[in-house]
């Protein structure tokens, strides 16, 4: 039978996979690292550094779950959102006009 088989090295275990980014931008924070984070999430056994997901701070050396997680979340948009509204309601209107 040529079923799929969830063992590395002979132990059972989460799939073991490699990211393959392809012609996605690779730079820190980028979306496909979010996806990462997902999959990593979800179960999968695949290498990576938490330095490349949003929500790490460069200067500190440490890994931020809750900015990562505002971040999946849009409340960065939702910000932006507000600020401009109050900036400025006629761009407010021209940006955001088809979304209700």
């Amino acid at each position: 039978s040529s079923g799929i088989n969830a063992e590395y090295g002979g132990e059972r275990g989460a799939f073991y996979c490699v990211l393959d980014t392809g012609l996605s931008k690779t730079s820190s924070g980028a979306r496909i690292f979010g996806v990462l984070k997902g999959a990593v999430d979800g179960g999968l056994d695949i290498p990576h550094s938490s330095k490349r997901f949003p929500g790490y701070n460069t200067e500190s050396g440490e890994y931020d779950a809750g900015a990562h997680r505002s971040r999946i979340l849009g409340e960065h948009i939702s910000s932006y959102m507000q600020s401009l509204l109050d900036e400025d309601e006629d761009a407010y209107k021209r940006q955001f006009a088809t979304y209700r």
